[in-house]
């Protein structure tokens, strides 16, 4: 089983690969100008693998939403898990977070604004990368469908009853792929519409099994025209 000291130890080693100074507490992995991560199992789960993970930019000024992310690793041993938990993690949402804390110049993570086509509409986001990750060619082809489609613009239709402005940011895990497999959270919490909405796009279903993981985080609204 992953324990907490094995999940620290690699999402530090992950953190620090971005940016460098985070150190194991008693109260989490802090990081340079008092931003913490807290690892935690919020949710049941049959993958051993599963963490919850949540950042906090400034632990003296909490947000009003706290951003939280899940995400899950594999491999023969607990340090294989933790590492590809830590890996994944920090491949869409660290770079999110951290652009959102360090940077807003687009260092860490690119940014969408309101009129983006390719955007989430309305709103000004940070988007961490679209990772592919599976057997075969399929990771590949899915992350260029997702890169190709109108993702983000659905997610911001479905998810429009759902964001309040007044408690900015909020972030958005995406998952999907496989047969069927389609994960919209937000806050950390599944979004049954949105998760419905990205699983009818239409995506290709493809075999060996291949899925692409994102990370959003909606910063303010901003007028589309």
């Amino acid at each position: 089983m992953m324990t907490q000291s094995i999940a620290y130890e690699a999402f530090g080693h992950a953190l620090n690969a971005l940016k460098p100074g985070w150190v194991v507490t008693e109260n989490g992995l802090v990081g340079p100008g008092g931003a913490r991560v807290v690892l935690a199992q919020r949710h049941d789960v049959s993958n051993d693998g599963h963490v919850d993970v949540h950042f906090e930019p400034d632990q003296s000024m909490p947000l009003l939403s706290p951003l939280w992310d899940c995400v899950s690793g594999f491999g023969a041993t607990p340090e294989d898990k933790a590492r590809s938990a830590a890996h994944m993690w920090s491949q869409t949402t660290a770079g999110a977070m951290l652009e959102f804390k360090y940077s807003r110049r687009g260092e860490f993570a690119d940014h969408y604004h309101g009129a983006d086509p390719h955007g989430f509409r309305g709103w000004h986001i940070i988007s961490g990368a679209i990772i592919g990750f599976g057997k075969g060619d399929s990771p590949s082809l899915l992350q260029q469908w997702f890169l190709d489609n109108p993702v983000l613009p659905t997610l911001s239709l479905a998810l429009s009853d759902s964001i309040d402005e007044r408690t900015c940011p909020h972030g958005i895990k995406i998952l999907m792929g496989a047969d069927d497999i389609s994960e919209v959270r937000l806050d950390g919490e599944r979004h049954e519409v949105a998760s419905a909405a990205v699983a009818n796009l239409g995506w290709p279903r493809l075999s060996p099994p291949g899925f692409v993981r994102s990370y959003l985080l909606v910063l303010h609204r901003e007028t589309e025209a």
